[in-house]
């Protein structure tokens, strides 16, 4: 399998890094190709790996490929309800999507997961987990049993999920916060770093601080 990042800051680096040493050290059966992105400043390359087209031609240069899939990494926190609509505009179909699951990640038997999502290194993903499309669940994060995980949301690097909490679609839930069991994040909502969430989160809501508390909309 041959990986296409959409994006080529921050988060999809990391990615490329992890796909990379995926099949370096770990042996994994994939191969990262390069960036889609529009940024011309970027020139070329990106660590040396290449810049292979604008995010508006990827699907028309590689779709005919069937094994180049892509993986979309252009979420910001302030952005998010822009980015999925961005990623809707391409009209990629959902088969071109790949699930990357970093080697040394655990992911139960038992967990549902869609495509496009991005699971980066020691990551415990445990039991009876539902996740749907297009996540990027970054390093050293936790989902315990039975939580559910929509599609489109950014998880920060030592988030600890408890157990049955309801993440819907769009969230962007900062570095190592805690998530109490039985709550629901709802949609488009922003959980900042270092949180300690006891309580739903409203669509559209700010939270922060221990306890998380809702700032602004």
């Amino acid at each position: 399998m041959k990986i296409i990042i959409i994006g080529g800051k921050g988060t999809a680096v990391n990615i490329a890094d992890h796909i990379i040493n995926a099949q370096r050290v770990h042996g994994q059966a994939i191969e990262f190709l390069g960036y889609a992105i529009d940024d011309p400043s970027l020139k070329d390359s990106i660590n040396g790996h290449p810049i292979v087209c604008t995010t508006d031609k990827l699907h028309s240069i590689y779709g005919k490929y069937s094994d180049v899939k892509f993986i979309f990494s252009l979420y910001k926190p302030e952005k998010m309800i822009e980015r999925v609509k961005l990623l809707k505009s391409y009209g990629i179909p959902q088969g071109k999507f790949h699930t990357f699951v970093h080697p040394t990640s655990y992911v139960s038997d038992h967990v549902k997961l869609g495509v496009g999502n991005a699971i980066l290194s020691n990551c415990s993903i445990n039991s009876n987990v539902s996740i749907g499309d297009y996540n990027i669940i970054n390093s050293n994060v936790v989902i315990e049993h039975d939580s559910s995980i929509g599609n489109n949301n950014f998880i920060a690097a030592t988030t600890c999920v408890g157990s049955s909490v309801e993440i819907k679609n769009g969230t962007f839930i900062g570095l190592n916060s805690s998530i109490r069991e039985k709550t629901v994040i709802h949609n488009f909502s922003f959980v900042g770093i270092g949180s300690n969430v006891l309580n739903d989160v409203e669509s559209g809501a700010v939270v922060y601080g221990n306890p998380a508390k809702e700032r602004k909309k």
